[in-house]
């Protein structure tokens, strides 16, 4: 079944690759058949746990304003705002969902442990973060980007399970891009690394769908078909790594 969010605080932790002045966030309702409406958003450096240092806090708008509400199958992205941003630090976004908010649009395997808060309304701007419980994937999160005058290119990662971190141990950053991104780093190459990796993703077929999928759309579309969105369309582009097609391989058909 979906978690299903009212009147609480999402806070999500994700991991840099390059540092930056700026920053702005992507929100994704992109397999939700309901308004996503987005309370407020804050975005700020994590110390621990789901703890932020207050001087870093900063509360995000959309054109403007400090909530936005997501169509169906839509997707928005946040003013960006200046912020001190090092490199492979973890950064804590805060997003409030006031109303019942089912997440049909989740990164299901993060590999990184986030945070949800009591049904108490806003906390997105709280340092000390009241947790009532634990998650293991991104809601609604679907993109960080972290604007840096050093930069020279961003890479965007493209592949399924094994790009996904598969194997690794949560909360250690073990995935093969934070690798990647750390050698850039200590080669002192300001060089992005974007990780569009999807446990499970094929591509050349979606996540199956019928009664006895087990999976749901946690599978992602084709690569074939998510191409654009998720490599495309990102910013400062101007490599991309392909991991895909092991999955064809293993299940090249569904029987549901």
């Amino acid at each position: 079944s979906l978690e299903t969010y009212k009147n609480q605080t999402l806070r999500l932790i994700v991991h840099t690759s390059i540092s930056g002045t700026k920053v702005r966030i992507k929100i994704s309702n992109t397999y939700g058949d309901q308004p996503l409406v987005i309370g407020s958003a804050h975005i700020a450096r994590r110390t621990s746990g789901a703890d932020v240092d207050p001087q870093s806090d900063r509360q995000l708008n959309f054109q403007g304003k400090p909530s936005t509400t997501v169509a169906a199958t839509s997707m928005v992205v946040s003013d960006p705002v200046e912020m001190d941003v090092p490199a492979l630090s973890d950064l804590a976004v805060s997003l409030f969902l006031p109303e019942r908010t089912e997440a049909k649009t989740s990164h299901k395997m993060a590999k990184q442990t986030s945070y949800l808060s009591p049904e108490n309304g806003d906390s997105t701007g709280t340092a000390k973060f009241s947790v009532a419980k634990t998650i293991q994937s991104w809601p609604f999160l679907t993109g960080v980007d972290v604007q840096s005058s050093n930069a020279t290119a961003a890479i965007v990662v493209f592949g399924s399970s094994l790009t996904d971190g598969d194997g690794t141990t949560a909360d250690t950053n073990g995935r093969w891009p934070d690798a990647l991104a750390r050698r850039l780093h200590e080669a002192h190459k300001s060089i992005g690394v974007l990780n569009e990796g999807i446990i499970g993703n094929r591509l050349l077929f979606d996540s199956p769908k019928g009664p006895n999928n087990p999976f749901g759309g946690a599978l992602g579309d084709a690569g074939v078909a998510r191409f654009d969105r998720d490599v495309l369309s990102q910013s400062g582009i101007k490599y991309v790594i392909v991991g895909l097609g092991i999955n064809d391989i293993l299940f090249p058909a569904f029987p549901f």
